[in-house]
């Protein structure tokens, strides 16, 4: 995000902040969450020994850096993983035709009505295709935790291999859990069955961290499920997604820098089906 951009946001936060503190307005979204947290912040530092109001940390600018950090997360985690889905479903044109016969499927059941949540949220084997994709392009390669308390990490020899200190930074490598071998069998290869019934308990605890795990996992994963899962339904239900003459043919290979970046665009071809017309609502 360039300097240009953070400017027209910046204006646009400040200016929403001033309008609401000068006209007493209160609105249910996060910049009125973000704006009670620093008032009740400053309350607090105001209540503390020795330390001012005005000394308080949480000021203005990081209102701004959280709300440009909600903005660009949901974006871009959504955008990457509906790029890399569509590039596996044309790419392996079987799990492409068995997630078309699922949406069929679902298609007859609602007979002309709007796909809604519940009938998005029980099929299966979309799950397992997001899911596998997430694992094998984690929008998020990588979370940091810091450590609450000293621990000592042994092995199954019960040798020390790592000592960690409390309030260190410990970096959880995502992208490096998913594409273990000793995690995931053949990780480079793109298969739907390890998230199905039969198979998602042989997922070893911690090591699928696509949007984190615990009290601080990703608050906006639902949500960003819910999105791509309805667009890959849409495109899958109108068109057969193709390879065209500049799909990348090896995606990885083309990885570059220390997030999952491919040097090419996405390319794909859309078929209109033909019978997407009288089906689609």
């Amino acid at each position: 995000m360039d300097m240009n951009n953070v400017a027209y946001f910046k204006s646009l936060v400040f200016g929403a902040m001033k309008e609401r503190k000068e006209r007493n307005i209160v609105r249910p979204d996060m910049i009125q969450q973000l704006m009670e947290a620093q008032r009740l912040f400053k309350e607090q530092e105001a209540r503390s020994e020795g330390i001012q109001a005005d000394a308080a940390e949480f000021n203005d600018e990081d209102v701004l850096a959280q709300c440009l950090l909600f903005f660009s997360a949901g974006f871009e985690t959504v955008s990457t993983c509906l790029c890399f889905t569509t590039y596996e479903l044309l790419m392996n044109p079987e799990v492409q035709q068995k997630l078309y016969e699922e949406i069929e499927e679902v298609q007859q059941k609602l007979d002309g009505k709007p796909l809604d949540y519940d009938s998005l949220m029980g099929m299966k084997y979309l799950d397992c295709v997001i899911s596998e994709s997430l694992r094998k392009w984690p929008p998020a390669i990588v979370v940091d935790r810091m450590c609450s308390a000293d621990f000592e990490l042994r092995d199954e020899q019960d040798e020390l291999m790592v000592k960690l200190r409390k309030d260190e930074l410990v970096h959880i490598p995502i992208v490096a859990l998913h594409h273990d071998p000793d995690n995931f069998e053949e990780p480079e290869e793109f298969r739907p069955e390890r998230f199905d019934d039969e198979h998602k308990h042989e997922i070893r605890p911690f090591t699928y961290l696509p949007f984190g795990i615990g009290q601080r996992s990703c608050i906006g994963n639902r949500m960003a499920l819910m999105e791509v899962k309805s667009l890959i339904y849409q495109l899958v239900l109108r068109f057969q997604l193709l390879p065209g003459e500049r799909t990348t043919q090896d995606m990885l290979s083309s990885i570059v820098g220390f997030r999952l970046e491919p040097r090419e665009l996405f390319w794909c071809r859309f078929e209109p089906r033909k019978a997407a017309d009288s089906q689609t609502n």
